[in-house]
Parts: C-alpha cells; sequence; structure tokens
C-alpha cells in the first residue's frame, strides 16, 4: 500500500492523504521524479511472484504502471538473484537504485544506476528504443562490491541519495570490508586485504554503516561521519535547492474521468485483444479470421470469457491466527468479482471495482482457464480507463537462454504492463462506418465501428450512447453468460448461447457462493467467495435420487457403498476410485475433510487391510483445465470413460462451473477468513 500527499491541493493541517497503491504487499522507498509522477519499490508478491521491483504513477495513483525490473533481478553478484529498492533520479534523469537480496547480505547490497527513460528491463528497451541493446544497469562504483553472504571486497551500501549540484555525487551509507582476525587473541576486527579474502575460511565482521560522500567519477568515497562501533547510520537524505517536479493535477470527475463510473467507484479496463501476446497476434490463424463467424464458428473460439479475481487481504495473525489448513493447496486467498463474455476479437472493455487488486483470468466455453494465471495485480481508481494491447507470456515460457559466466550480461525475460513496450497486433475496423465482416449492418443491434476501434470498444461505445442504464453491456455479472450480439443470421450462423447461472433453477446448486442481490444486479462490491466445506463439500454430499423408468436410483457421491469408506450395510471398504468424498477430518490435516486431502494431495490405499498403492491427486489446484482436473471433469460428459457406473450427467452445467472456478482460483479450503469456521492456530 502507498498512500501519498497530494501536492495539488494539501490542507493546512495535513489531510487529503489519499492511498494511491492497493497492492497486497509492501510498497515503499516513493520518491518524486522531475516530470511529476511518483516512482516506489513495490514488492510483488501474487500468486506465481515474489519479487521487488519499480513502479510509478500520477500522484491521484491513475496509470500505475512497471517502471523496470520485474525480469532484471538475476543481476547480482555471479548473476544471483537480487532486489530493486530506494529508488532517487539523479540529476541525468537516471534512477540511482540499491540492489540486494531480501536477507543474509549484511543489510546492504550494490547501488546501481537505472536508465529508465529507454528500458524497462535490463535488455529489453522500450519499443521506441529499439537498436538499444542494454545494459540498462551499470553498477555506480567499479569497486567490487558483493550482494551475496561474505565479505564483500568493495563494501556494501545500505542507502544513496544523489546530490542535484552536477557534480554526480551521492550521499552514502556505505559500510568497509571488515574480517575478524581469529589468530589475534582476543579475535580482532581488521580491514579486507586480498591476503586476508584468500584465507579458508574466512568470517566476515559486523557491518559498520556510517556516512560517506561517494563520488562515482573518480569513484572515491570521504568519510562524512566517524564511524562508530555498534551504531549504523542507514538513512542518508539531501536538502539542497533543486528545481521543483512538474505538477500532475488530480483528475477530475465530470471533466477528466466519468462522473457515472466515479459514482459507482469503478473504473474500465480496456483490452485490444487476449490473443495479442507481447505484440504477436497469436490468434490460428490470425485475429480478423477468428473475429468472422464465417470463417470460423464462434463455438470454435478458444477465448471466450473474461474472470476478474480479487485478492484477499489477510488479516494479522493477531486479528485472526489462521491455520495453513485455512489456505489448503494454496497460500493466498482470492475472490470472484465477476465474468463478462470476450469479443470475437478478442477485445474486452468492461467495469471493474475501482481501489481494489485484482487480476484477469481469459477463460474458455466451460468458464475454466486457458492460461497461466496472471502474476501480478492490477487496479484501477474510480472512473479510470485502463487501456492495454493484450496479455503477456510469462518468464518461464520465454525460454530464455541460461546465463552462467559471471560478469556475463544477461538476456532478460521480456516485461509487459508498461506504456510504450509493444506496438498492438490488432488494428481494429479498417475504416469508420463500416460493420465488421458477417455483423448485424442496422437497426438497434448494430455495432457499427469507428476507425481503429475494436469490437468492444465499439459495442460499448455504442451501448454508452444508446443504452438505459447507459453502458450497461459493460457491466461484469456473477453469472457466466453469452450471446451472440454480433453475427448477422443472414450471412453466418450465430454462435449457442451459454449460461452457468446461479440462479437456474433447472440446474440448481446446493450452495451459492453470493449474495442474491448480487445474481441479479451486479455492483462493484459483488464478490464470490467459495469455501470448500460449505460449497464443495455440499456437492458430495447432495442426495441426488430419483426415478428412471421405474427403477429408483441414488447417485450421491459420498453415501455409503460409493465413495466412503463402509459399504451399504456399514462394514469397512475401499472408496469407490480409491477416493472418500465424506466430510469426516482427514487424518493428514485434522482441519481439513477427507475428501478435500484426497482430491487434491496424494495418498496411500488399503486393499484388503493391506497398504495399497499411493492414487491421486484427482484435480490440479490453480487449474480447471490441469491433466488431473480434466480426466475428473471428463468423467461427467457425454461419452465418458468413467465406468462402472458411468456418471454422465451427474453433476449438472451449474455445478462443474463451481468446480472449474473454485479450481481456477486456486482450490483453497476458504477464501474468507474471517469465516467462523475458517481454521485457525
Amino acid at each position: 500500500m502507498l498512500e501519498v500527499y497530494n501536492p495539488n491541493g494539501l490542507n493546512a493541517d495535513g489531510t487529503r492523504m489519499h492511498q494511491i497503491s492497493f497492492n497486497q504487499s509492501h510498497d515503499r522507498d516513493a520518491t518524486v521524479l522531475a516530470n511529476g509522477r511518483v516512482l516506489w519499490s513495490r514488492w510483488d508478491h501474487a500468486p506465481g511472484k515474489d519479487a521487488m521491483h519499480l513502479y510509478s504513477a500520477n500522484p491521484d495513483g491513475t496509470d500505475l504502471e512497471l517502471y523496470y525490473g520485474a525480469n532484471s533481478h538475476m543481476t547480482g553478484t555471479n548473476n544471483t538473484v537480487v532486489e530493486f529498492v530506494q529508488p532517487r533520479q539523479m540529476q541525468d534523469g537516471r534512477i540511482l537504485a540499491l540492489e540486494r537480496q531480501y536477507t543474509g547480505v549484511d543489510f546492504g547490497g550494490n547501488l546501481v544506476i537505472i536508465d529508465g527513460a529507454h528500458y524497462a528491463e535490463n535488455t529489453q528497451p522500450l519499443a521506441a528504443n529499439s537498436s538499444l541493446t542494454g545494459p540498462a544497469q551499470t553498477p555506480a562504483t567499479t569497486s567490487n562490491v558483493q550482494t551475496i553472504p561474505g565479505p564483500s571486497p568493495g563494501g556494501r551500501f545500505n542507502s544513496g541519495y544523489p546530490l542535484q549540484d552536477g557534480t554526480s555525487r551521492i550521499l552514502v551509507s556505505w559500510s568497509q570490508c571488515r574480517l575478524i582476525d581469529s589468530t589475534q587473541t582476543p579475535p580482532a576486527i581488521v580491514p579486507c586485504t586480498p591476503n586476508g579474502l584468500a584465507q579458508p575460511n574466512v568470517q566476515a565482521a559486523p557491518p559498520l554503516y556510517s556516512v560517506w560522500m561517494f563520488d562515482p567519477v573518480q569513484n572515491t568515497l570521504m568519510p562524512l561521519m566517524q564511524p562508530v562501533e555498534g551504531i549504523m547510520v542507514t538513512d542518508v537524505a539531501v536538502a539542497q535547492p533543486h528545481p521543483l517536479p512538474a505538477v500532475i493535477l488530480d483528475k477530475v470527475a465530470g471533466v477528466d474521468l466519468d462522473q457515472n463510473l466515479v459514482k459507482d467507484v469503478v473504473g474500465v479496463i480496456d483490452i485490444r485483444s487476449v490473443y495479442d501476446i507481447d505484440g504477436m497476434d497469436t490468434a490460428n490463424p490470425n485475429i480478423p479470421t477468428v473475429a468472422d463467424s464465417a470463417k470460423t464458428p464462434p463455438g470454435q473460439r478458444p477465448a471466450r470469457f473474461i474472470r476478474l479475481e480479487k485478492a484477499v487481504s489477510i488479516p494479522d495473525r493477531t486479528i485472526v491466527n489462521l491455520s495453513p489448513a485455512a489456505f489448503g493447496a494454496s497460500d493466498y486467498m482470492l475472490e470472484i468479482m465477476g465474468y463478462a463474455p470476450i469479443e470475437p476479437d478478442g477485445s474486452v472493455q468492461i467495469e471493474v471495482p475501482a481501489n481494489v487488486a485484482f487480476r484477469l483470468s481469459v477463460l474458455d466455453a466451460n468458464a475454466r482457464r486457458i492460461r497461466s494465471a496472471q502474476g501480478v495485480w492490477l487496479q484501477v481508481k474510480p472512473g479510470e480507463v485502463v487501456k492495454c494491447n493484450g496479455c503477456h507470456q510469462p518468464a518461464a515460457a520465454q525460454n530464455v537462454p541460461a546465463c552462467t559466466t559471471p560478469g556475463q550480461v544477461c538476456p532478460t525475460a521480456h516485461s509487459h504492463g508498461r506504456q510504450g513496450l509493444f506496438a498492438s497486433a490488432w488494428a481494429g475496423a479498417a475504416v469508420g462506418g463500416v460493420p465488421f465482416p458477417h455483423t448485424i449492418a442496422a437497426g438497434p443491434g448494430a455495432f457499427i465501428p469507428q476507425a481503429g476501434e475494436t469490437m468492444g470498444e465499439a459495442r460499448m461505445r455504442v451501448s454508452c450512447a444508446n443504452d438505459n442504464p447507459p453502458c450497461k453491456q459493460m457491466v461484469p455479472g456473477v453469472n457466466v453468460t453469452y450471446a451472440d450480439v454480433w453475427t448477422d443470421p443472414a450471412q453466418a450462423t450465430p454462435g449457442a448461447p451459454i449460461n452457468y447461472r446461479y440462479d437456474d433453477a433447472t440446474n440448481p446448486i446446493p450452495a451459492i457462493p453470493t449474495t442474491a442481490v448480487c445474481v441479479t444486479a451486479w455492483a462493484a462490491n459483488c464478490r464470490i467467495v467459495i469455501n470448500y466445506p460449505e460449497h464443495i463439500q455440499k456437492l458430495w454430499d447432495l442426495p441426488r435420487t430419483g426415478m428412471v423408468g421405474g427403477v429408483a436410483f441414488d447417485h450421491t457421491c459420498s453415501q455409503a457403498g460409493c465413495h466412503n469408506p463402509t459399504n451399504a450395510a456399514g462394514a469397512a471398504q475401499t472408496p469407490a476410485g480409491n477416493l472418500d468424498l465424506t466430510n469426516s477430518a482427514s487424518t493428514d490435516v485434522p482441519q481439513e475433510f477427507t475428501s478435500y486431502r484426497q482430491l487434491l494431495f496424494p495418498h496411500n490405499t488399503v486393499i484388503m487391510g493391506q497398504p495399497g498403492p499411493t492414487v491421486g491427486p484427482y484435480m490440479n489446484a490453480g487449474s480447471a483445465n490441469g491433466g488431473a482436473s480434466k480426466a475428473f471433469f471428463s468423467c461427467f460428459a457425454t461419452g465418458s470413460g468413467c465406468n462402472n457406473p458411468s456418471h454422465t450427467g451427474w453433476l449438472n452445467i451449474a455445478e462443474l462451473r463451481l468446480l472449474s472456478e473454485w479450481l481456477d482460483i486456486g482450490a483453497q479450503y476458504f477464501n474468507n477468513p474471517f469465516d467462523p469456521a475458517v481454521p485457525v492456530n
């Protein structure tokens, strides 16, 4: 979280401080750049991500974006991982930052100078500077400063603050390299020497940080405060005249921001195409063909829905001392804020709740995620419209060459999330006033684009102008629904409707994980909160009885004789498929149900009283389209290979949707840390 004082209207009593970042982990070391934007070090601790790099935003919190370093962390000593903290702008516009490990390096690291005006990563320039190859960051000193544990011949920096006097000098907190000489009695602290550093089992002495003036041009350090044993002077700052930064005025509702969006506490996400991956058209064969219903039937489009997933802020242990069992298969909790259909060209323009941390997932026609989960939290301010070209390939999937040579400038994975990194792969409508190919051309259902508009932009512009209430087609919902509003039936076959609704009386679910109000009318505070005992276990325990052809049946999953350790007579048995779906306390984790553990973790079987093979898991936590999850869902599909007996149709489409979204967001045991039943220590 980051709070700043509004530079355009701070009251004399210090009020009007407002929060501009809704990150779920620490935001620190904020500074104001010469252009008026705020720069800081952000701890991106989202699922699949754990690193500190640099972000920037306007002083009112709008236009928040990555500034530098998301994929440049392996730039420490011997290409080890470092974090970027304490950014400060130098007089020439470059950024001074401290790179260091989280812990284990005597509270310090090395100062680096970053060319953030031209680069987003050490070897990734902005598109306008594509001929540059890097490196973007260089050490401030030529001395051998180590960012790994152990003695550092060049000492270590704890902080730095550049002067603005034309000399390039930097006020620093620095500690000389020192060793403990155990050959003396008693052991003594001595300066590092090549001979001392070459000794076996060399031991670093405690750091002795004090204030120095560092001249990177001459590579010299001049002491300003005499170091004192047992005292560390770590934080330095410079007070001197310098030009004031540019003033970026707060955006005003009704002038810069849509008044209705501000009133509803929402912003807008505008994605040109989810098929645009880092500036490449990945649609098969291309976006225009996929967008054309006459060439690609709607049912064959891979990306059908977008899901908004909100981070759950975990309370301090003094408030709720959560047990690890509360999280289950994940180490985080998530809520779902809503769903919306993706337009045929892959574009999306929808309202999203403001002032919360969220991520997006691209889904197939079954409402299951088709790509890796997004690794960073997004946010919008009330009334803000955030535009992006498309999506991003995670660093792990980019096949960046390994870098093993010490001192080598390693190629970095490219980042996404800063304006100017990639050109859009989708140009949108070639000309204005002409309908997209094979779409409705006239009447109230026509969405005629302006030149360059995506289908999402055209649809929402028309909706905002003509619908009552305005922009109603931009509003997401907790139900997953699709109706083909584009295809002209005289020219092509419209797509079949999709309805996965919580309020579908023909496909009921035992417990709806949201409020009745949100089911019928979405608002910015609507949430889908799925807790396994309350919502998923009830699927297994729900009585599923009836008559077919005069013959009674019972398809209750956890009944005796089925996925239960006892048979109908009460005698012990091996559960069907070696899968116990009862709500008994697990022998592995007593605070979790047996069904939960056996679905998501390997477990040992017992056959005829003897230990059998290990089986499971039957689902993939974090992916409804993972191999195990896909096999599980296939059991309920037509033509299922699950026999003895067949499970086809035993779970309805709404129940399968509930399972899918729960798996995709992490298959947590609880997603509400304040639930009265949540496991605690």
